[in-house]
């Protein structure tokens, strides 16, 4: 038998207000990891980006990259929100994304370690989230009922690899298989938790496993910049982690095929624009709810998916997904 194959993984980290702070600390510890990153993408969602080839800092990581062969690039973001990069990176057909924040600093062992535990059933791997000054937090919980009642468990050392419900902030995932709502506000607050809750839907495992990152909580840039508003729209999204928001703002024929559909959903709660054929709220209110609808618009997914299947199996990826 051959041998078998590496898989690939992307390294991605949108920034945003964090040039002369955190950003060049995230960057030099995925340098320094012991399994290289086969690729990094640096996600610039800030309102003027600036070109850091002329920053002296900044131009030692770049030379340190070449060096080591490690494939880099800085791309512009569509000013919307991380979890609109992290859907560009789960979408650019690696195997696995290391999702890293410009305000952590990974152990030099991290991504080698989350690599270890990998297998076919698992669908994301995440390590210790430290911030210092360390605080012991008890009655820590993986489990998704209890986040608003209990610490997370990798708020604290990890001493060995389980299973839980959903991560936070920084770990790899494998890629292509589970979205990120876009219906969330610029600061995003729950995509990561909605990300990899919905993985765990799907039939995969979610695991957690020793190693550490280090989150500073840098006080500016990124979601310390949204408003009040932004993080109650993203918490009504997340009651709702539990249903399947199905949103028809499309034409009577694709009701009509979406019906055939709707039975094997679980737990819909339904918007479209012809309640006598998919019974549901109005368009307005999901307006209400969501905001921006674009996500659920199928033909968008299809054009994105290169779809060359039939509507009714398109709508059987956006709202069931692939499972294994």
């Amino acid at each position: 038998m051959g041998a078998e194959m590496r898989e690939t993984v992307l390294c991605s980290i949108p920034t945003r207000g964090r040039y002369d702070t955190t950003l060049h600390l995230a960057i030099a510890s995925v340098i320094t990891q012991t399994r290289k990153v086969d690729k990094l993408i640096i996600f610039d969602d800030n309102d003027e980006p600036r070109d850091l080839r002329q920053n002296q800092v900044y131009q030692y990581l770049f030379q340190m990259m070449d060096a080591k062969g490690i494939n880099w690039e800085f791309v512009f973001a569509e000013k919307k929100g991380q979890h609109f990069s992290h859907q560009r990176a789960n979408m650019m057909g690696y195997d696995w994304v290391w999702r890293i924040d410009d305000d952590t600093i990974a152990e030099p062992d991290v991504l080698e370690k989350l690599l270890a535990v990998t297998g076919p059933k698992v669908g994301a791997v995440g390590g210790a989230i430290l911030t210092p000054p360390l605080f012991n937090h008890t009655n820590a919980s993986g489990k998704i009922e209890d986040i608003n009642t209990s610490a997370n468990l990798q708020w604290n050392y990890i001493t060995h690899t389980q299973s839980i419900d959903h991560l936070h902030c920084s770990f790899i995932y494998r890629a292509g298989i589970q979205d990120y709502d876009l219906s969330l506000s610029r600061v995003a607050h729950r995509e990561e938790t909605l990300f990899t809750y919905g993985l765990k839907k799907r039939g995969y495992e979610i695991l957690i496993t020793p190693c550490v990152t280090w989150h500073l909580k840098n006080k500016e840039g990124g979601i310390r910049e949204g408003q009040r508003e932004m993080f109650e729209h993203d918490e009504r999204i997340f009651l709702l982690r539990d249903k399947t928001i199905v949103v028809l703002d499309n034409g009577l024929g694709d009701h009509i095929v979406f019906k055939h559909v709707l039975k094997d959903i679980k737990d819909p709660v339904v918007f479209s624009c012809y309640p006598d054929i998919v019974p549901g709220g109005s368009i307005g209110e999901a307006q209400t709810l969501i905001g921006d609808l674009t996500p659920y618009n199928i033909y968008m997914k299809m054009d994105a998916w290169n779809w060359k299947g039939s509507l009714e199996d398109a709508f059987r990826k956006l709202y069931i997904g692939e499972t294994i």
